[in-house]
């Protein structure tokens, strides 16, 4: 049981997406927390340490790192990883809520529209009212995605640029005067920048990929379904004139022997 209801949920959170959301994105979010794991430390773990001052004044290495340095990258690409992740799991969230919702009552879905139709009310199917719910959630999940990754590289851009300087000039107290530090492995770690870049501009344009091939997809199938009904239009009316010809020469058959 617990094998079906967890293959269930995995139908419903994916019925909606694309392959793009389906493969890339997880692939690219993975991919991600693997180079930030195994690479970041190494790259970034002692960068206070082998930070060097030029003058050895008391406290002015720590001012000047500060100063240099606001926001740790490595603290800084573990926020985004988990903010990234917070949308994803508030969708899935609720996508199970509407699944435990059909799950502890069988046969729940076929006894809503049961009613309806009882009721009359044929306007409303609740299968479809349900996906277009977790439709939605789904576009409004990437919404929120492609916002903060927009964000993220935003920030990133502003706190470090595209290029780790192997030098900087402090001029913070209790310094004296202009003093000149040094960052160890620049080139390491400009590297490292560059690909957290690429890694996090992939992800905004595969998310708004996505959310142009969910629209596509929309509007594809409501076209769809708008050319079936025109199709089959002419043939209903012709068939109901036909059914009122024969009725009519029944009618005229039935009153010639009187």
């Amino acid at each position: 049981m617990c094998g079906r209801f967890l293959r269930q949920l995995l139908a419903q959170e994916s019925q909606h997406s694309t392959p793009v959301g389906r493969l890339l994105l997880p692939i690219l979010m993975g991919f991600r927390l693997l180079i930030l794991v195994s690479s970041g430390p190494g790259v970034f773990g002692n960068d206070e340490n082998e930070f060097i001052c030029h003058l050895g004044q008391p406290g002015c290495k720590t001012i000047c790192y500060d100063v240099f340095r606001p926001l740790s990258p490595l603290r800084f690409w573990a926020f985004q990883v988990i903010l990234m992740a917070v949308p994803s799991a508030i969708y899935v969230a609720f996508t199970l809520y509407h699944l435990i919702g059909y799950w502890e009552v069988p046969g729940k879905e076929n006894k809503e529209q049961e009613t309806r139709i009882s009721k009359g009310d044929h306007s409303k199917d609740v299968s479809g009212a349900k996906s277009l719910k977790l439709l939605w959630a789904y576009v409004a999940h990437l919404g929120v995605r492609l916002a903060l990754e927009g964000a993220a590289l935003g920030v990133q851009y502003n706190l470090y640029g595209f290029k780790m300087s192997s030098t900087f000039i402090c001029r913070e107290d209790p310094c004296i005067g202009s003093t000149t530090c040094f960052q160890s492995h620049p080139s390491e770690k400009t590297t490292f920048l560059n690909i957290m870049f690429g890694i996090s501009g992939a992800c905004f344009l595969f998310i708004f990929l996505e959310l142009v091939l969910l629209g596509l997809g929309r509007f594809w199938r409501i076209s769809k379904h708008k050319l079936s009904f025109l199709k089959n239009l002419p043939t209903s009316e012709s068939s109901v004139r036909s059914k009122d010809t024969t009725d009519e020469l029944s009618v005229v058959e039935a009153k010639e022997p009187f």
